[in-house]
């Protein structure tokens, strides 16, 4: 008898169990049907360079924890990009356009537009600290130079006291003179020999000393009252002038004496006599 057909009369027979029944398979659980949040779709845009729509994504997202990492995110790479257009422009030539977009930077990330000051060569920084003292940017050229390395601070000196004068200049024309005096002395503690800083205090000096010759003048014929206003606006301008100090004090004291002796006067005045005619 063939194998097979034995094997198949002991099956039918009993002798050989038949094989179990195969196990159903677990049931599967049903597919998730993925939905883009806020969160995704602002990742998607960010990648595809999309930042607007990035950031009012970003802005619409209700979990505040996802909401500012994702915002913070936006604002370093929109920062990224602005530094390096800054390089670029710089390592080109494109000097005005870098400078445009470094001051931008500084006034609103000013740790990063200081990287990249100090990693700019000498010739370059002080070109950029020119403009910004030609842009009425004095302030924030000064700002930048007190930042900068001792060693490299040192050789800067002479653009620091001319940013001090260009701005005591700016303040000397719109009548601030004390301002301007103050500012021209600090120019001349930055750089004793800034020919700039020298004419501006010689001018703001000479409008200082006008005023004490004028109050002398009033004083001598007796308009005290305008005397010491000459002298205190003298004083407004240097207020370390001590002669002048001593001006308005003698005529405070005389002022002071006269009205005493003519309220005196005045009480023993006899009265006015009203009898009959």
């Amino acid at each position: 008898m063939p194998i097979f057909t034995a094997l198949l009369v002991l099956l039918f027979s009993g002798c050989i169990p038949p094989p179990a029944p195969e196990a159903p398979a677990p049931p599967q659980p049903p597919r998730k049907i993925l939905v883009d949040t806020p969160a995704s779709l602002a990742v998607r845009a960010l990648l595809l360079d999309e930042d607007k729509k990035a950031l009012g994504l970003a802005r619409a997202i209700r979990n505040k924890q996802e909401r500012e990492a994702l915002l913070s995110l936006i604002r370093q790479r929109d920062i990224d990009r602005q530094v390096g257009r800054i390089r670029s422009d710089f390592s080109n030539g494109h000097r005005m356009e870098g400078a445009l977009l470094l001051g931008t930077l500084q006034e609103k990330h000013p740790e990063k537009a200081m990287e990249i000051f100090l990693a700019l060569r000498p010739e370059m920084l002080t070109w950029i600290l020119l403009h910004d003292v030609r842009e009425g940017k004095e302030r924030l050229a000064i700002r930048t130079m007190n930042l900068l390395q001792p060693y490299k601070r040192t050789s800067f000196h002479p653009l620091m006291a001319t940013a001090y004068s260009h701005w005591g200049f700016r303040r000397f024309w719109q009548g601030r003179y004390h301002d301007s005096f103050m500012l021209a002395n600090q120019a001349l503690s930055t750089d004793p020999a800034n020919k700039s800083a020298l004419s501006l205090k010689k001018r703001v000096l000479a409008i200082r000393d006008a005023r004490v010759s004028r109050g002398l003048v009033a004083y001598r014929h007796q308009h005290l009252s305008k005397a010491i206003r000459l002298w205190k606006s003298a004083l407004a301008i240097d207020p370390s002038n001590e002669e002048t100090k001593k001006y308005i004090l003698k005529a405070e004291e005389l002022l002071k004496k006269i009205r005493h002796l003519e309220g005196q006067a005045g009480q023993s005045a006899p009265p006015a006599s009203g009898g009959k005619k």
